[in-house]
């Protein structure tokens, strides 16, 4: 009799990984709502792995401000207020600013392919018009042009702005009331947007660079005012804590 096959078991560092996808990509979807539990057995028994992988996940999750440490309690995602956004377009305001100037002054040849490679992926997301490689590819994007920045505490804080903006940008998507002109506009504008940061990064004009960063945010910001922050879209969602 054929002996079965050994069921292969992922190692500690490559199950942490995965299962720090899987939830990462759960939360950024809203999968799962901002203030829900999350339960380390389940979530073990969900990825079959230990509980090892799944604390090590949880922690950088934690980090990126995804998750929350609840005392006696254990860990849920991180809550989201969509009436309370202002101190958070301050900050990614600032933030991107700061970076897309720097990422002009500082960029070298590498990271500037790594900046056109990771536009160019927008563009195919958005001709698909899938939410979540949408959302993934506009992190990827900025990402690279802060990494190009070459500032490390702003590097922080500039990614924990856009984790954040990803929760926000993906409702965005889904409340896009149902117009597929209004759908189409944004996403023009925001490759445009895109596509002149990447000039200005390659020309090395700050003030340019500059200059579209903060007509971006404000693309941004007048999208969720416009969506999320309806009254009719808050009700359907329910993501508030």
């Amino acid at each position: 009799m054929a002996k079965k096959p050994a069921v292969s078991k992922p190692a500690p560092e490559r199950g942490a990984e995965h299962v720090y996808r899987m939830l990462r990509q759960a939360i950024l979807c809203m999968e799962l709502r901002p203030g829900s539990d999350l339960d380390e057995l389940e979530i073990s028994s969900r990825y079959a792995v230990s509980r090892t992988p799944v604390r090590e996940a949880l922690i950088r999750l934690t980090a990126e401000g995804l998750v929350q440490a609840v005392r006696g309690r254990g860990s849920r995602v991180a809550a989201m207020n969509l009436f309370d956004l202002r101190d958070f377009f301050e900050s990614l305001d600032l933030l991107q600013r700061a970076q897309t100037t720097l990422a002009a002054l500082r960029r070298s040849d590498e990271e500037l392919r790594e900046i056109e490679a990771a536009e160019r992926d927008f563009e195919t997301a958005a001709a698909g018009r899938d939410v979540d490689a949408l959302t993934e590819m506009n992190f990827r994007f900025h990402l690279a042009i802060s990494q190009a920045a070459h500032s490390r505490h702003l590097h922080h804080g500039y990614e924990r702005a856009l984790i954040e903006g990803m929760r926000v940008g993906h409702v965005s998507f889904i409340e896009h009331d149902g117009t597929h002109s209004r759908l189409q506009e944004h996403l023009d504008r925001t490759i445009a947007d895109h596509r002149e940061m990447v000039s200005f990064i390659r020309d090395q004009d700050t003030e340019g660079a500059e200059r579209v960063a903060t007509r971006h945010v404000e693309l941004f910001r007048n999208r969720i005012v416009t969506t999320v922050l309806s009254p009719d879209a808050t009700r359907r969602v329910q993501i508030l804590n």
